[in-house]
């Protein structure tokens, strides 16, 4: 079920449940079969239709063109107007009498009271509809704008992300190229692949897993192309990894990571990926060798890692841990994600 379809299904059970308050209420409910019959029964339903319909002219119109205008005295106006319409539009057309009805004598109308005491006893209904929508709107703003605020703030971080990824890789292909090695134009079309996920595929908040693993495995081979023998790489992805949807990359900074700060050319290295996903989980594993980096190096590390914390904050709240340690001189990752179907 959507979203859109559930909001109207609640809205839809919300007015049945309002329109049959008259009914519950009402002191002459033992006359089940003649209530329709019973001018009170009938004004305080075409009450509760009225205030009903406020209450929608106010959640949709009023509210978004004058209320969040600032446009403080018309909507006064307007509300009061609604008011006095919700409040003598049923007296005019019901009124106070009883049509003659054998039964007990509490059918006998009430005696007449002043203008203030109708107004005040009509007052309370319409003001707790008034808040009510506009306490409604005005939430539904506030979750419209933390949802613009997080999808802006997730297109600056993955902004932040892919040129470095574009800037790595072409230096992979770079490197190559110089050596006139064989694999140059394979690895011109894993970029290809790769650069077609990021600029079609990545823009939405959640992508298919099995997209998100090929680019981390183009990525990976891409690497893989312009290591010496010096360097010992394992790659293994385990579990199912199709009909199940994943955001897209943030794996791919712990996995960079590895191969831009764990390898170094005058010292031997490992590198350990480890992809293993179950029904609802996802885990990443990467160890790699602490070698010597420069201090920029760390920096630009450092603020790939961070924004990717932050995006998992924002995409994954409560269902994603991540640990970052450093044992015997081997760095290690591990993030555990629920993934979903």
């Amino acid at each position: 079920m959507t979203q859109k379809t559930r909001n109207i299904l609640i809205h839809i059970l919300g007015c049945l449940v309002f329109l049959s308050l008259p009914i519950l209420f009402s002191p002459d409910l033992n006359q089940a079969l003649n209530l329709i019959h019973i001018p009170p029964f009938r004004r305080d339903v075409l009450s509760s239709m009225l205030l009903l319909g406020f209450f929608y002219l106010n959640y949709y119109v009023l509210i978004p063109r004058f209320y969040v205008s600032k446009k403080i005295i018309p909507y006064v106006v307007f509300v009061l107007v609604c008011f006095l319409l919700v409040a003598f539009i049923p007296e005019m057309l019901m009124g106070n009498h009883h049509p003659h009805l054998a039964g007990p004598p509490h059918f006998n109308p009430p005696p007449r009271r002043g203008i203030f005491f109708f107004l005040s006893h009509k007052s309370l209904d319409f003001i707790i509809v008034l808040v009510l929508s506009l306490l409604l709107k005005i939430r539904e703003r506030l979750k419209k704008t933390e949802t613009e605020k997080a999808n802006a703030e997730l297109s600056y971080l993955k902004a932040q992300i892919n040129p470095h990824f574009l800037f790595n890789t072409l230096n992979s292909i770079y490197s190559l190229a110089i050596q006139k090695n064989d694999k140059t134009a394979d690895a011109v079309v894993k970029l290809s692949d790769m650069m077609r996920y990021v600029l079609n595929d990545s823009n939405t908040n959640f992508v298919p897993l099995e997209k998100e693993i090929s680019y981390i495995s183009n990525y990976i081979e891409l690497q893989r192309m312009r290591l010496t023998s010096n360097v010992k790489l394992s790659y293994t992805c385990e579990g199912n990894v199709f009909d199940k949807k994943i955001a897209p990359l943030v794996l791919i900074p712990f996995i960079e990571n590895a191969f831009k700060h764990g390898v170094n050319s005058e010292e031997n290295s490992d590198i350990d990926i480890r992809i293993t996903c179950s029904d609802t989980k996802l885990i990443l594993m990467v160890k790699n060798n602490c070698v010597r980096a420069n201090n920029n190096d760390l920096n630009k590390s450092g603020l790939g890692i961070e924004n990717t914390k932050q995006r998992l904050q924002l995409l994954y709240p409560q269902q994603h841990h991540l640990d970052i340690s450093e044992v015997n001189n081997t760095f290690i990752v591990t993030l555990s994600l629920n993934i979903h179907d």
